[in-house]
């Protein structure tokens, strides 16, 4: 097919179509009740802390209104900031531990990246993730993907299944929406000290209040440090958010971001040979501590900064315009030693690479939100023109070094051979148009939403110049259906599509077709008072063009298509006025297609078949917590073949809370927080790349926040 050009970049677009909204009277911004929607957000996080009730009824991520989840013909979960600070998260992919359909532990206790796969999808899973309602602007195949502190978070939206249709490039398995903590009126002040294991030192302010009339402010902030579970790593962190908020009238508001985070060691990140890990190898396995690399020679150090606005103005009680802008930046620099397989009874072969990246990126979505009614029904309509751009430069180099003795290490012989390097500029472009429908007919809900996105993405060699590009346009759909029966039950169906266009080569140097998804989803929900709320949702999602890439080497090899069936459940239950549960099941049928003749009809790597979670919380008395729970992680495989097994494990978890004040006076505002993974330190892996990397799981690490707030 011919392709059509670009006859106008498609940031003039964007700019735009604000530029008209701009000139009909409107100052773009994020809307006055979102003021009003963070207060009522602390205040509720507050009541939840106490009851230990950490349900939350509405989303703000799937449709990009407020609804009511069981308004949601689509399976959406919310973890609460109550459930955050209890629970006490280092990245955002533990902070998904206790919901369905997501698994963190693809590569065991890594803490560098939100590795997320939605629904059993890992392809992309360090880049399905949005903060304020914009994509976070990571490369997935490169080592540019941001990461938010989970401290800087209010809320986290877990949208399952498709959502392009109002975000455009997105993987199947669905998306991580992030809300951060924003400005409010009401003055908010905290410091938090965190001691743990691993010599975990950590200290965060969080100081929010009103400036004037119209002016009020958010200033977040951390500072941490810890060693990681292998020896001779580390990690450390400096993360400084201020945020100002303008609300010259009811009807118009103006918030203004910044979010700068420096990351100058990145703790472990390497695997260890099926062989010795999940099973022995020459009749032994290898300690979970054991360190590939070499001591003071490995390097890791990521900067990102981002900085933008919400603009929001309403024209009316029914119709508003929103336009959100975001640009980021980020560095990376990385030099690494690590293993790549036995090459004897005792001693693994061992590679070299070293890679730096620049990161530039800009977001821009303006959209028009806005309710009538025609007869009978009453529509929700949003229409927006949305466009991503991302430039990445940067090299990966290789090479090889001596082997290292797995058992009885060695170190410092750090002489590199065979060194390769390859320059290169990866960019990526997409402008998308999108309108969506929410109607409301008596009991009826139905959710209808059409986008048309045109993409680019390109890789050029520098050494060579040549360049392989893939450009196109593509449509993504979705249908939705729900009944909302008086007595809170409301049954629904829905069908929806994604598109994922990457920048990634094959062996040949070529860039990978677009992946494309499908999905069809029938479930039911049930809310019959606002602390219970069970939901069930079976599902049948496909996805086409997947590829990934292959370890130790810088391109991407084709897996087929992949087939995803299955089963998600979850509750949240006030049992009595002291107990609450917070339970997830999962359940998915995954297997490769038009795949390797090995792979065909088999289960793709780092999807465990079975998830499942429980957590109660007990309140025994106004101002104390305790809460426990279980994690369940079925068996996965590590190769494509399905015959080697990664074997189930089940984890406990434990958290307490106390609020000083409530039992003294003098000690107002102090409270201490509590937290174990892993409470019995179970020795596993938790997943398995391929048969010469696979990742040891967390071993028990205890958390302790001391909190002033005032």
């Amino acid at each position: 097919m011919k392709q059509v050009k670009w006859r106008v970049h498609p940031l003039v677009l964007a700019l735009c179509a604000a530029g008209m909204t701009m000139s009909a009277g409107a100052v773009l911004a994020s809307d006055a009740a979102l003021l009003q929607e963070v207060e009522v957000a602390a205040e509720t996080a507050a009541q939840e802390r106490n009851a230990g009730n950490w349900s939350v009824g509405e989303s703000r991520a799937a449709t990009k209104t407020t609804t009511p989840l069981n308004e949601l013909a689509q399976a959406v979960s919310v973890v609460s900031q109550a459930q955050i600070e209890a629970q006490m998260p280092r990245t955002i992919a533990q902070a998904l531990d206790y919901a369905p359909g997501a698994y963190s532990g693809l590569f065991g206790n890594a803490m560098r990246y939100d590795y997320v796969a939605l629904r059993g999808f890992a392809d992309t899973s360090m880049a399905n993730t949005t903060l304020d309602g914009m994509r976070l602007m990571s490369d997935a195949g490169s080592f540019s993907a941001f990461q938010i502190d989970p401290y800087f978070v209010e809320r986290i939206d877990l949208v399952r299944g498709p959502i392009s249709v109002l975000y455009g490039n997105a993987a199947p398995g669905g998306m991580v929406a992030l809300m951060s903590k924003q400005p409010q009126m009401a003055k908010h002040s905290e410091i938090r000290l965190e001691l743990g294991s691993h010599n975990t030192l950590g200290l965060g302010f969080d100081l929010a209040g009103g400036l004037s009339d119209t002016l009020s402010y958010r200033l977040t902030g951390l500072g941490r440090e810890a060693d990681s579970m292998q020896d001779h790593a580390s990690e450390k962190r400096l993360v400084i958010m201020p945020q100002l908020m303008w609300l010259p009238s009811e009807n118009t508001a103006l918030l203004l971001q910044a979010y700068a985070q420096n990351d100058p060691e990145g703790g472990y990140h390497s695997g260890t040979p099926y062989e010795g890990s999940v099973i022995a190898h020459a009749g032994r396995k290898v300690s979970r501590e054991f360190f590939d690399g070499e001591p003071n020679k490995d390097q890791f150090d990521r900067e990102q900064r981002m900085l933008g606005y919400q603009f929001a103005h309403r024209f009316n009680t029914a119709w508003q315009v929103r336009q959100n802008v975001r640009y980021t930046n980020s560095d990376y620099v990385s030099k690494q030693f690590y293993q790549s397989g036995w090459s004897s009874d005792t001693e693994l072969s061992r590679g070299y690479s070293f890679s730096k990246e620049e990161l530039k990126g800009l977001a821009v979505d303006t959209r028009v939100q806005g309710t009538f009614a025609t007869g009978a029904l009453i529509h929700d309509v949003v229409a927006g023109l949305d466009y991503q751009g991302r430039k990445n430069t940067g090299f990966w180099g290789w090479g090889t070094v001596a082997g290292i003795d797995a058992f009885q290490p060695v170190y410092g012989n750090t002489t590199v051979s065979n060194i390769g390097k390859s320059n290169w500029v990866r960019e990526f472009r997409q402008l998308g148009y999108y309108l969506q429908d929410q109607i409301t007919l008596g009991a009826w809900r139905l959710t209808g939403g059409i986008r048309y996105d045109r993409a680019k993405t390109s890789t050029l060699d520098t050494d060579t110049q040549s360049k392989t590009e893939w450009d196109g346009g593509e449509t993504s759909r979705r249908l939705g259906v729900l009944y909302l029966f008086d007595n809170g039950l409301a049954p629904y169906a829905s069908y929806s599509e994604s598109f994922d266009p990457s920048s990634n080569v094959d062996a040949a140097g070529k860039v990978l077709q677009p992946s494309r998804g499908t999905q069809w989803e029938v479930g039911v929900k049930y809310q019959p008072n606002s602390a219970t709320m069970l939901t069930a949702a079976l599902y049948d999602l496909q996805q086409k063009n997947v590829a990934r890439m292959v370890p130790g080497q810088g391109h991407f090899e084709s897996v087929g298509t992949v087939k995803s069936r299955g089963l998600e459940l979850e509750g949240h239950l006030a049992l009595s006025k002291q107990f609450n549960l917070q339970a997830a099941y999962t359940y998915s049928d995954m297997t490769i297609r038009n795949g390797e003749a090995q792979a065909e009809g088999k289960r793709p790597r780092q999807s465990p078949e079975q998830l499942a979670s429980a957590w109660l919380n007990y309140t025994p008395v106004t101002g104390a917590r305790i809460g426990v729970g279980a994690r369940y992680i079925g068996k996965s495989y590590a190769d494509l073949a399905n015959t080697m097994t990664v074997p189930a494990v089940t984890l406990f978890d434990l958290s307490a809370s106390f609020d000083l004040g409530a039992w003294q006076g003098q000690l107002k505002g102090a409270s201490v927080q509590i937290s174990a993974n892993n409470l019995f330190d179970k020795n596993y892996v938790a997943a398995c790349y391929g048969e010469n990397y696979c990742y040891f799981g967390n071993e028990r690490s205890v958390s302790t926040s001391i909190k002033y707030s005032w």
